[in-house]
């Protein structure tokens, strides 16, 4: 039940952007030029009749509120490219909305437009593309506000909106450790430990109070991590409004095999929507069968309990997307989409 790749997704959204562009009279020259470039090139272009150099910078969000290292990482790769071409006109494509003070970072660096959602729809309009790019942006969740905040409320003086990464690619090392620990009661603790590291890395400016708690399952002492929602991107918005869930269950299953019906149900049992606690996502190594996936659709349908499976697999590729400034929300997004439309009466 895992869903289209991350990468699959960026890969689309980049396709459908170069679309547009060559729609709008320019040339794709990309895979030559972006060989003498400083830095990857999204896309690279000359306008059929005025001649005009455009050298382009793709950037998905599911989120009208981007993280700020996202955004600063775009405009300073896109800056960076400004010396391989002959006075080209730098554009900055983002599916989010950007504050001023970002409009006028991009402005500086010397960024001649600046695409927020509604104006690239608004340039999509006047070509073949608009339906396909529309379509595809509702399907992977663009712009899904919730309620419980209004992202467009948050400053650059949040702390939260002022996360900040390591330059190290910390989610290859994580991914890395997630794959060595042994299976079983013998990595048990190690396993637990470093996917709570991952999730903080990929989704820790969501967060706010954090609690490990104890229980013991068959013979094991084991941990469940619970997290209070403090979101400002709006999948973890509309996830908290949608089953009414302020805290988050991360569990964690280190076994060799994939988890059955009897973890599902296991996990249900610490599950209270009254105590607005409904929502779990469960960490498993090896994934899950067929059999817990229509445990976890039964638990939604009957109890309104939302019981998310994440393989490790799943889990490194979200890691190594968000080294590389792509939303890990996106494949969230899609193992969600596939639990709710494919559940069956």
């Amino acid at each position: 039940m895992e869903s289209r790749s991350i990468i699959t997704i960026a890969k689309r959204f980049e396709e459908l952007c170069r679309f547009v562009l060559i729609e709008q009279g320019y040339s794709d020259i990309t895979n030559i030029s972006s060989l003498g470039a400083t830095g990857r090139v999204d896309f690279v272009g000359i306008h059929l009749s005025t001649r005009v150099t455009i050298v382009a910078e793709f950037k998905l969000s599911l989120s009208t509120h981007v993280r700020p290292a996202f955004i600063d990482h775009a405009i300073a790769s896109l800056a960076t490219t400004k010396a391989s071409f002959e006075n080209p006109k730098l554009l900055l494509i983002v599916t989010g909305s950007l504050s001023k003070h970002w409009r006028r970072a991009a402005h500086d660096a010397g960024i001649s437009e600046v695409w927020d959602l509604h104006k690239l729809l608004s340039e999509a309009s006047i070509t073949s593309a608009y339906d396909d790019l529309r379509s595809f942006l509702v399907d992977i969740g663009v712009s899904d506000l919730g309620t419980l905040r209004d992202a467009a409320a948050v400053t650059e003086d949040d702390p939260l909106a002022q996360f900040q990464r390591s330059s190290e690619k910390l989610g290859a090392v994580l991914c890395s450790r997630i794959n060595q620990t042994k299976n079983g009661k013998a990595g048990w603790t190690k396993f637990e430990e470093v996917c709570m590291e991952a999730l903080d890395y990929l989704f820790g400016d969501q967060f706010g109070a954090k609690h490990k708690q104890s229980r013991s399952e068959g013979g094991i002492h084991r941990r469940d991590y619970l997290v209070r929602l403090r979101p400002n991107h709006d999948f973890w918005i509309s996830l908290a409004h949608d089953f009414r869930s302020r805290y988050i269950v991360f569990e964690f299953k280190n076994y060799g095999r994939k988890i059955g019906q009897n973890e599902i149900y296991s996990t249900e049992k610490y599950l209270f929507t009254t105590a607005l606690r409904s929502v779990c996502f469960i960490i498993a190594k090896k994934g899950a069968n067929d059999n817990a996936y229509r445990a976890a659709a039964g638990a939604l349908r009957e109890a309104g309990k939302l019981i998310v499976i994440i393989s490790a697999e799943s889990l490194c590729e979200m890691l190594h997307a968000f080294d590389k400034e792509e939303e890990p929300e996106i494949l969230l997004h899609r193992l969600l989409d596939d639990l709710l439309t494919k559940m069956l009466r």
